[in-house]
């Protein structure tokens, strides 16, 4: 079962600042790369850029990849060469070596930035499935470096669709009920307790709470008021409040005072004690059934 991983307010915080600097290069490097994009004879350009912003200097991209072909279901081999519109390394087989070895192309990133006249229609179609592209859908495996088309079409619908997607989230936060707010929060593994040590007031933890949700709208949303988030927070009141035993026995849960068994915590899992209860009290079994109707009554 799949689990919402938890960051911490600092990370969000962090992550935010961040993700700001980095939209911030992106335009200011884009809005120069198009109106720097010299014009031959009505050639419209489109501009590619590196997603790393760090990268300083000049990239040379070797012009051969493995790439998934959805109409034949298969892996295949493109390679772009001056001279041949075809990418396929198929309708290239009648071409001696010396022929290859002399025109194989290299596209090259200056400064992050790659432009390609719109009548180069082969480098844009190889562009377009490699696997370092980030828009292709049908990408296969990992790059070091990956790049993508700027559109700004898309790049203003994507930063509207994150404004709203932020107000949505803190208009979630700053409605949501004490009682939520703190089961939502404890699930998303916002501090309940200040940097002096003491517990934070309703005020101060919601402000922590509306932070969150914008500095990490999505991550937000994905959990705000699911089961899964209910059932984490009746799981910890019930370790803190002793009614379940994770100590008397290593690997095993019980509940308090000969309750009984519940289940064994697997020993290779990377989740905690308490977040393997969590999944456990959602499986789809009677055990899981019988240990989520136990921990509901605790509650009533």
């Amino acid at each position: 079962m799949a689990k919402l991983k938890a960051a911490s307010l600092a990370d969000a915080n962090f992550s935010q600042q961040d993700e700001a600097v980095r939209e911030y290069r992106q335009q200011e490097e884009s809005f120069l790369a198009v109106n720097d994009a010299p014009v031959n004879n009505g050639s419209v350009y489109k501009v590619y850029k590196l997603t790393d912003t760090t990268k300083k200097g000049r990239y040379h991209m070797e012009c051969v990849d493995d790439v998934w072909n959805p109409e034949t279901k298969k892996m295949e081999r493109i390679r772009l060469l001056n001279g041949i519109s075809s990418l396929s390394l198929e309708d290239q087989k009648h071409l001696d070596k010396a022929y290859v070895e002399k025109n194989r192309r290299t596209l090259i990133f200056d400064a992050r930035i790659l432009r390609v006249p719109d009548h180069d229609t082969a480098a844009i179609e190889f562009l377009e499935r490699s696997n370092a592209n980030v828009n292709n859908v049908n990408k296969k495996g990992t790059r070091k470096l990956t790049f993508f088309e700027w559109n700004p079409q898309r790049q203003a619908e994507l930063e509207r669709s994150k404004r709203l997607a932020k107000v949505e989230a803190i208009k979630a936060a700053t409605m949501a009920s004490s009682e939520d707010m703190r089961k939502h929060a404890n699930y998303l593994g916002i501090s309940f307790i200040d940097e002096l040590g003491f517990p934070k007031t309703d005020d101060a933890l919601r402000n922590d709470y509306e932070l969150y949700a914008e500095a990490q709208p999505n991550k937000f949303m994905q959990s705000v008021g699911s089961k899964e988030v209910e059932i984490a927070y009746i799981v910890k009141r019930a370790v803190l409040d002793n009614k379940i035993d994770l100590q008397s026995k290593k690997g095993s849960a019980y509940w308090a005072n000969d309750g009984g068994f519940i289940c064994k915590i697997p020993s290779g899992t990377n989740l905690k004690a308490n977040d393997y209860l969590v999944e456990y009290a959602m499986l789809p079994t009677d055990e899981s059934q019988q240990f989520l109707n136990q921990l509901k009554k605790l509650r009533s």
